[in-house]
C-alpha cells in the first residue's frame, strides 16, 4: 500500500478490514465454534449454599440482647474456621459416606461470614447437583452439632447455631459458562481475524483504491516540478 507519507492512514486501514471482512467473520465463527466444544469438554459443576445464624441465648433485655448480639459476632469467625475443620469434614464424610479425605472435601467448601451480620454462608462446588446440596446441608448441621458440644458455659451453651436457609439443588451448572465462552471465542476470533486481515494487506503494499491513485499522482508531479 502506498499511503501520502509511506504510512498507512486510518481510512486506508479502514479499507483493508471492509475488504477483509469475510475473513475476519470466518475467524470468528471458527472461535466461537472452538470455545463451544472446549466448553463442553468441561465437566460441569454446581454450587450448593446453605446459611446458619448465630446466636448468644440470655434473658430477654435490651442491654442481654446487645451484649449477645456482640458476642455473636466474635464467634462467628471462629466458626467459621470450624466448619472447614477435621471434626466436622469427618463427621460430613460418615454422613454422606463419601470416598474422600478431609483436606480432598475443603477444597470444594467455602465458608464466610456475612459482613457485619451473625450469618455464616457455606458453598459447596460439585460435578454433581443434588451432591452439593447435599454436602452443604450436612456441614451445616454437623457444624450445630459440634458447636453445641464444644462451646459450653456453666448455664449451657455459650451460643446457638440455626440453619436458617436450606440448600436447594442447583437449576444450572456453575461452570463453565456457555454463552460467556463461546461470546469471548467470537470476540477473540474478530481481534486475530482483524490483526492478521491488517498484517497481510499493509504487507501486500498495493494499490486498492482511487485515493491512492490521486495522491501517487500527485505525489509523481510534484517531484517533477
Amino acid at each position: 500500500m502506498i499511503a501520502p507519507t509511506g504510512v498507512p492512514t486510518l481510512k486506508d486501514y479502514g479499507r483493508i478490514l471492509l475488504s477483509g471482512w469475510a475473513s475476519i467473520l470466518a475467524a470468528a465463527v471458527l472461535s466461537a465454534g472452538v470455545a463451544w466444544l472446549a466448553t463442553y469438554l468441561v465437566e460441569p459443576s454446581y454450587t450448593a449454599v446453605s446459611r446458619v445464624f448465630v446466636t448468644t441465648p440470655g434473658p430477654p433485655s435490651p442491654k442481654n440482647s446487645l451484649d449477645g448480639n456482640r458476642g455473636a459476632l466474635v464467634r462467628v469467625e471462629s466458626y467459621v474456621e470450624l466448619a472447614t475443620g477435621e471434626q466436622v469434614l469427618r463427621r460430613v464424610i460418615a454422613s454422606q459416606d463419601l470416598p474422600v479425605e478431609p483436606d480432598v472435601l475443603k477444597q470444594d467448601i467455602t465458608v464466610v461470614p456475612s459482613p457485619g451480620s451473625a450469618l455464616i454462608d457455606i458453598s459447596v462446588v460439585n460435578a454433581d447437583a443434588e451432591q452439593a446440596r447435599d454436602i452443604a446441608n450436612s456441614v451445616a448441621v454437623q457444624l450445630i452439632k459440634l458447636v453445641g458440644e464444644i462451646d459450653l458455659g456453666v448455664d449451657g451453651p455459650v451460643s446457638v447455631l440455626t440453619l436458617v436457609d436450606a440448600a436447594t439443588t442447583p437449576g444450572a451448572a456453575t461452570t463453565p459458562q456457555v454463552k460467556s465462552n463461546v461470546m469471548l471465542g467470537a470476540g477473540m476470533g474478530v481481534v486475530l481475524g482483524g490483526v492478521l486481515v491488517l498484517a497481510l494487506g499493509i504487507a501486500r503494499d498495493s494499490i486498492d483504491h482511487r485515493d491512492q491513485v490521486e495522491h501517487l499522482v500527485k505525489q509523481v508531479t510534484g517531484e517533477r516540478r
